[in-house]
């Protein structure tokens, strides 16, 4: 293949195959493993072709329950593949996911809502899934301890039981007489972080794990730099009692009579710890009211990823570059050097991959993925760039062609461009000051702009991407509400990929704050739309060595004894990072940073009566700015 053909991997004609495998296309492709002379192969990102038969139409559903180490008893579903109703009798690898939202549920009628998406070949719920047992993988489900009809009891977050719990249970697997021994892992989120976190176990029989959308310090994703995101999780974990005390959670087979699921249920609902999701544990080092132990310190990544990368499990990571997660993947990415290892990152969501179109793309992936590790073919997906990324549109938010890129995160020929605020009129918005944004240093004594916290301000649609084909949320009204800075039209296009960083000077007539950073772009009629953001409570501004890789980031300790009210009368400097982005300015849009002291679409910020008056300071001493990764100009 071309260097060009390389550095760019998804031509015209591979996207229109991949909207054709939304419907049911790709999803028809290969099985068996097949002999090189029977078909033409091709093995190219999203596109496998001819290199196995796809045979089996089917599957037979089976359900028991497996102990662990400790004797909980774990609710395990088998999907084993069928052909023209025959069960496949022989070893097969095996790939399994490990469920947070229920492994199985009841519907009102007596049908099972399962991790196959119901009982059709024909579904396009969950097409790796199905993927999979179409072409020779026995594919698992579990409920994790302390959901569904697992017994045990669990903390949130990531309980370190999980990790042990995923040994065990790819041990019993390899150990089964329809397994071959070689075992994986796939699924978003919770399923994302218990796949890495298992991996760090090194488990002899996992070869193989897919993470998607995987936290990996919980504290950013419940507390971001001091800011409760109560907004979220307070109906979030109600939402998740519901689901761990519900009855209508899939028994399994030999609980004819659902006893054993009611003594699982009650011991949920008597033993399972929720504080962490409802703001029990604000500061990195806060104890658990009911353990002692200090949850986020203690079960962040880094814990696991050194056993990981020796243990030399292949990981394939899956994220998106709205989703407010992306920059834990990446972490995750950045503390796995030495580990074979790839990344996708498309313009999705904190869901990941979401249209039929993206999850019939990660299906494909996921394919070419085991078949690699799994059963050993030699399909070239570990030849090709580690990463794949979609840079999004500036309109639509559809997502721009597939880039291939190296292995290295940050990109190593990132620019990091200091931009300046600097006063107005910039003739751009009519906000509370209308500031310039350039990339000229100030040179004034002093330079000030002031601004009165509303505690009302919403960021409406939030930080989440368009649906497509629909436009994105205009957020000129918002910033008319702040302080913003902006830039002269864009000369020639602008690709910003990687992590920015905020660094204010500020003072407040209040001894602590959230200031709220946005990064917008502004297109020729004044339309603003997301591009990263970034979050900072005042008092929470120290920064400390991160006890893992942080991409050379600002982190922000969060530590109880480094919590430190604001500087009376002195600027105060702020330095936080920004979430990752990949976008892409037009030649003639703007860029615009906007600050505000509040967002109800984020978090409550705590409420000073009356409302305070913060400065944002641009003098030659104190210059406000934030930091912007650009790469070079390249063929988009």
């Amino acid at each position: 293949m071309a260097k060009q053909s390389k550095d760019r991997l998804l031509s015209a004609g591979r996207r229109a195959a991949l909207k054709a495998g939304a419907a049911g296309v790709l999803l028809a492709t290969a099985g068996d493993i097949l002999p090189a002379a029977t078909a033409e192969r091709r093995s190219e990102f999203g596109i496998y072709e001819g290199y196995s038969a796809g045979v089996y139409d089917g599957w037979v559903r089976t359900s028991v329950y497996v102990s662990v180490r400790d004797g909980v008893k774990l609710a395990v579903d088998v999907y084993r593949p069928t052909r023209n109703g025959k069960l496949h009798t022989g070893r097969l690898p095996v790939v399994w996911q490990p469920k947070r939202f229920q492994r199985a549920i009841v519907r009102p009628d007596g049908s099972l809502s399962d991790a196959m998406g119901g009982t059709s070949m024909d579904s396009n719920t969950v097409p790796t899934a199905q993927l999979l047992v179409k072409h020779g993988y026995v594919v698992v489900s579990i409920d994790r301890r302390g959901t569904g009809a697992s017994f045990g009891t669990r903390s949130e977050f990531s309980d370190p039981k999980d990790a042990t719990d995923g040994y065990d249970i790819t041990e019993w697997l390899a150990r089964q007489p329809w397994s071959d021994g070689k075992i994986g892992m796939f699924g978003c989120s919770y399923e994302g972080e218990m796949q890495l976190r298992t991996a760090g176990t090194a488990p002899p029989h996992l070869k193989a794990i897919m993470p998607e959308v995987s936290p990996f310090d919980w504290y950013w994703v419940v507390n971001p730099n001091g800011l409760y995101k109560g907004v979220y999780f307070i109906p979030y974990t109600a939402s998740i009692v519901s689901q761990d005390t519900n009855p209508n959670n899939g028994p399994v087979d030999a609980d004819a009579d659902r006893s054993l699921l009611k003594a699982a249920l009650a011991e949920h609902k008597a033993g399972n710890d929720y504080g962490a999701p409802l703001g029990k544990l604000p500061f990195r080092d806060s104890r658990n009211p009911l353990s002692g132990e200090q949850n986020w310190l203690n079960r962040q990544g880094g814990h696991y990823a050194p056993m990981l990368v020796k243990s030399g499990i292949a990981v394939y990571h899956i994220t998106g570059w709205f989703a407010t997660v992306s920059v834990h993947q990446m972490t995750w990415f950045a503390n796995l050097k030495g580990a074979p290892q790839k990344m996708l990152i498309g313009p999705w969501a904190a869901g990941g991959a979401v249209t039929p179109q993206e999850r019939a793309l990660c299906a494909v992936e996921a394919h070419r993925f085991f078949d690699y590790w799994l059963k050993g073919v030699q399909n070239g997906i570990m030849a090709e760039p580690a990463i794949h990324s979609s840079v999004p549109s500036t309109h639509t938010r559809e997502g721009g062609p597939w880039i291939g890129l190296p292995a290295v995160w940050p990109l190593p020929n990132e620019q990091r461009t200091e931009f300046f605020f600097e006063a107005g009129p910039a003739g751009a918005v009519r906000s509370v000051n209308d500031g310039k944004l350039t990339r000229i240093r100030p040179a004034g004594a002093d330079g000030r702009d002031d601004l009165t916290v509303r505690y009302d301000l919403n960021y409406e649609g939030g930080v989440e991407p368009a649906k497509l084909g629909k436009p994105p949320v205009n957020h000129a009204d918002f910033d008319a509400q702040g302080l913003t800075y902006t830039t002269e039209p864009v000369d020639q296009d602008m690709e910003v990929t990687g992590h920015g960083e905020a660094r204010l000077w500020v003072t407040s007539t209040a001894d602590d704050g959230d200031f709220f950073v946005k990064v917008q772009d502004v297109d020729p009629a004044g339309a603003s739309t997301y591009v990263a953001n970034g979050i900072l409570r005042a008092s929470h501004r120290k920064l400390a060595t991160p006890p893992y890789d942080y991409m050379g980031l600002p982190w922000n300790s969060s530590l109880q004894a480094d919590v430190q009210p604001m500087l009376k009368d002195e600027p105060t400097e702020l330095r936080f990072a920004l979430f990752p982005t990949s976008y892409l300015f037009r030649r003639g849009h703007r860029i615009r940073v906007t600050v505000t002291g509040s967002d109800l679409n984020l978090g409550v910020s705590p409420k000073v009566s009356p409302a305070p008056v913060i400065s944002l300071h641009r003098s030659a001493a104190h210059p406000s700015s934030v930091i912007l990764p650009i790469i070079p100009a390249r063929a988009i």
